[in-house]
């Protein structure tokens, strides 16, 4: 009786140890396979590019100041503007994006005392090609 309650125990502290290790429930929960691909925020069928691994929103547009952001970003040679954080790689490790070199970009100023927001711009520096993310880089939108 004792090894049996001892062994599912043993077992369940295991997990638990090695889960607080892991950096909690949400890192675990990370490498999980998002369950909500086939159907958008609004429950309508979901209109994303799904060739090569994308996943690239085509029924929505992005708002303008992405496109003011990536405009002065060119004229800049991708230098990051004052003010803001940028020009880090984007490694793409989810690839949500098309295989290739990427620098991310905050599409907002960064502001004292305040945490950044999950508005972001992401470059191929080969192509040019542009994305932007309003959902910290769990959805894309083609700016370009």
């Amino acid at each position: 009786m004792r090894v049996r309650l001892t062994c599912p125990l043993l077992c369940l502290c295991c997990f638990i140890l090695g889960v607080s290790v892991a950096g909690g429930i949400d890192a675990w929960a990370a490498h999980l396979p998002e369950i909500d691909h086939a159907f958008g925020h609004t429950g309508e069928a979901d209109t994303r590019d799904q060739s090569g691994g994308a996943s690239i929103r085509r029924d929505s547009t992005p708002p303008q100041k992405a496109y003011d952001l990536l405009a002065r970003l060119r004229e800049r040679g991708g230098e990051t503007l004052p003010g803001y954080i940028g020009g880090r790689t984007f490694k793409n490790r989810e690839r949500r994006l098309p295989a290739g070199r990427y620098r991310e970009y905050d599409v907002n100023p960064k502001r004292r005392g305040r945490p950044r927001d999950a508005e972001r711009i992401v470059i191929e520096q080969d192509t040019g090609k542009a994305y932007y993310t309003g959902d910290h880089y769990r959805t894309f939108l083609a700016l370009n």
